[in-house]
């Protein structure tokens, strides 16, 4: 009798360890994978008209070999007008909803700048959906582009499926791009040598003009997350500096694809034709510009000069709550780098230690090319370039505005006095039938201030 007393004493403990094991998992899964969708006012949301349509490379008018956009007019022929694109990036649709720096926050700026700029094309540069119950959020920001009825391109950031419990890149973007107004392409892509390009989402998209005539080329492509460790051990003995956390970088498949792409379009650069090119990470070449922390001066710099070859730019101070001066800028005036005045940094470029020498590649093609836009270091907004020949506009290496509010900001980290200065916005890149541009930036923390910074491809005087 003791000893089957015993056996049920067991049998419940079994059953109700069970039961906690049990339930205990369904709150874990709850948490990790159930929907936490935004708060999104959808009666607010309204078609903005848009006159774009998508010709695809079968299309008779299209003979690019990629997607291509025309506007149209109510008569039926084409619109030659400027194209209005906008770059949102590192909105970080994460876990954060409410308050002031919340999700919330971030999705309402979002859709009040699209109504209220009518773009034709929107473009999100990475680190958009970075939730690890980041499914509804993703397909809430599908719909809300279908309901604004805009077309728009994804291109993935390092935060993307850069943790066990979220979604993969891959299955991220197989949503998107299922979506009509989506233009995002994650079909694989081979070189004309036949290689498989590296990455998800390499792929073009080219505005086209009167006659139908491509204005500009932009292409898209995947900079990756972190160094991988087969590269990290293929390259650490050759790469001086180089981390085995390194950031990722642009593989040797995708600079051939790349070359490739730009030469079809500008027919090897010689008929007045440009193309951006748009990633996620930056190059090491935009550590060119750098942040000094006065806090923290690297050996040989002094407040008053900023070492050899390195040049302070006047009026990019940053002061702390107390309105003391707590860093500034330096450009490295060697090779003829500059800065376009009013871009600033106020952190380190977070790119790949390794130099893939994709800007090196650039530069051999520049009559072709107009500039890099890139997200990734939430309080740098700078625009490097280095001078052009006489009659030539610069090749621009440029950070898109951050926009997100569930991430880190300058006043958060003591580095401006101004707690409304979170440098979050977006900027406007606005294409001339020449093939030239403008640039602009959008704060949303004063008023959607605009600073124009660039004017047909060359910097605001």
């Amino acid at each position: 009798m003791k000893g089957e007393n015993t056996m049920g004493v067991k049998k419940k403990i079994i059953i109700g360890v069970s039961i906690f094991l049990a339930f205990a998992i369904m709150i874990a899964a709850i948490v990790l994978f159930g929907p936490l969708p935004m708060h999104v006012d959808w009666d607010s949301i309204y078609n903005i008209g848009s006159n774009v349509k998508v010709l695809d490379v079968c299309d008779e008018h299209n003979t690019t070999g990629s997607v291509s956009l025309a506007k149209y007019n109510a008569d039926g022929t084409i619109d030659t007008s400027d194209w209005k694109v906008l770059q949102f990036t590192d909105m970080h649709l994460s876990e954060t909803n409410e308050g002031d720096l919340g999700n919330n926050r971030t999705i309402r700026e979002y859709i009040a700048a699209i109504e209220r700029e009518e773009p034709d094309l929107v473009l999100l540069t990475g680190d958009i959906i970075t939730s690890i119950r980041g499914r509804a959020r993703a397909v809430q920001l599908c719909e809300i582009m279908e309901k604004l009825g805009v077309y728009w391109v994804y291109v993935l950031g390092n935060h993307e499926g850069d943790e066990f419990f979220k979604m993969s890149r891959e299955e991220l973007m197989s949503i998107v791009e299922k979506y009509p107004h989506c233009l995002t392409d994650t079909s694989v892509k081979k070189t004309e040598s036949g290689e498989k390009v590296w990455g998800i989402g390499n792929f073009v998209v080219n505005l086209l003009g009167e006659n139908y005539k491509v204005v500009q080329s932009m292409i898209f492509m995947d900079s990756g997350n972190e160094i991988s460790e087969s590269d990290y051990n293929r390259l650490k003995n050759d790469t001086p500096g180089l981390e085995s956390d390194s950031y990722d970088f642009l593989k040797d498949s995708q600079k051939t694809w790349y070359k490739e792409q730009v030469n079809k379009v500008t027919e090897n650069c010689t008929n007045g034709v440009k193309t951006m090119l748009f990633i996620h990470i930056p190059l090491i070449e935009q550590r060119n510009l750098r942040y000094v922390a006065f806090s923290d001066l690297p050996e040989g710099w002094t407040t008053e000069v900023a070492g050899d070859g390195w040049t302070y730019v006047e009026g990019s101070e940053a002061k702390n709550h107390d309105g003391v001066v707590v860093g500034k800028n330096a450009v490295n005036s060697i090779d003829g780098w500059n800065v376009v005045p009013g871009t600033i940094n106020h952190e380190g470029v977070c790119s790949s230690d390794y130099n893939n020498d994709m800007y090196e590649l650039m530069m051999s093609l520049r009559d072709g090319i107009n500039a890099l836009y890139c997200g990734h270091d939430h309080t740098n907004d700078s625009i490097l370039y280095q001078d052009a020949a006489p009659g030539k506009t610069p090749v621009y290496l440029a950070y898109g505005r951050c926009s997100g509010y569930a991430t880190y900001h300058l006043y958060k980290q003591n580095k401006t006095d101004d707690p409304k200065n979170l440098m979050k916005g977006y900027s406007v890149i606005e294409i001339h039938s020449d093939c030239t541009f403008d640039y602009t930036g959008v704060s949303y923390d004063y008023a959607y201030a605009r600073t124009q910074y660039l004017v047909n491809s060359l910097p605001v005087a």
